[in-house]
């Protein structure tokens, strides 16, 4: 991919931030888990890389032109879920699984 180097350096911290997640995960997967490793700092992890995407988005948004530099700018629109501090304890909730 050509991109300038904010958005190279952005996404390289995307791609790096994804690979551990993803690491940590086939770990789990496979029961071959580091020191600390849990479901739950797996999670932790996924939900953490949502910020490093918006900052992808907003540096290819600048490189377009879509979007000023500006402090106003740094208001990325997140998943809805992002901003709710519940959502990864609803990950964890066990279904009901009554017939």
């Amino acid at each position: 991919m050509i991109a300038p180097d904010g958005v190279v350096a952005a996404a390289r911290e995307v791609n790096g931030a994804l690979n551990r997640v993803y690491g940590q995960v086939k770990r789990l997967e496979q029961g071959n888990t580091r020191p600390g490793e849990t479901l739950w700092s797996a999670a932790e992890a996924q939900y953490g890389v949502w910020p490093l995407i918006a900052a992808v988005r907003e540096a290819m948004r600048r490189d377009l032109g879509v979007t000023e530099s500006s402090a106003a700018d740094h208001a990325v629109e997140m998943p809805s879920y992002y901003g709710d501090s519940t959502a990864l304890l609803r990950d964890f909730e066990e279904q009901d699984r009554t017939p």
